[in-house]
C-alpha cells in the first residue's frame, strides 16, 4: 500500500509472512506424503450348515460293487455313511467307500454338528454287475 509516495507495510502484511515463514518447512527439509488409509477388509459371509453330497447322484446305475460317496459340509460337522463315521477334513470335504448289493441300494449321508444341525441325503443307487 502506498501512503503519500511511500510504501507502507500493513499489520495484516507482516502478520501474514510471520505466519507463511513459521510453517514453512526448511530448507532441504522434506514433508512426507501422508500413509494412504488402508481399506477395510470385509468379514466372510457366514455360510449356514449344509450338506451336498457329490457322488454317487441319486438314481444311478453303476457296474463296481465298491463306489465312493463324497460331499462337503459344514468344517465343523460329523459325518455319517449309513451309519458308519466318516472323516470330515479342515474344508468340510469328506470322502469312503461304500459295498453295493446285486440290485438297488440305499444310502444313507447324515451330516450333524455339536449346535444341533442336521442335514441328511437318502440316494438311490443300482448295482447290475
Amino acid at each position: 500500500m502506498r501512503i503519500r509516495g511511500r510504501n507502507v507495510v500493513t499489520l495484516a502484511t507482516v502478520l501474514l509472512l510471520v505466519l507463511i515463514t513459521a510453517c514453512a518447512p526448511a530448507p532441504g527439509e522434506i514433508t512426507p506424503a501422508p500413509a494412504p488409509t488402508p481399506e477395510p477388509t470385509p468379514a466372510p459371509t457366514p455360510v449356514g450348515f449344509f450338506l451336498k453330497v457329490t457322488e454317487p447322484k441319486d438314481e444311478s446305475t453303476v457296474t463296481s460293487s465298491a463306489i465312493p460317496v463324497s460331499g462337503t459340509t459344514s468344517p465343523d460337522a460329523v459325518v455319517s455313511v449309513n451309519s458308519e463315521m466318516v472323516e470330515v477334513d479342515e474344508r468340510g470335504n469328506f470322502s469312503t467307500m461304500v459295498t453295493l448289493e446285486e440290485g438297488p441300494n440305499i444310502i444313507e449321508v447324515i451330516a450333524s454338528d455339536f449346535e444341533g444341525n442336521k442335514e441328511g441325503s437318502v440316494l438311490a443307487v443300482i448295482y447290475i454287475p
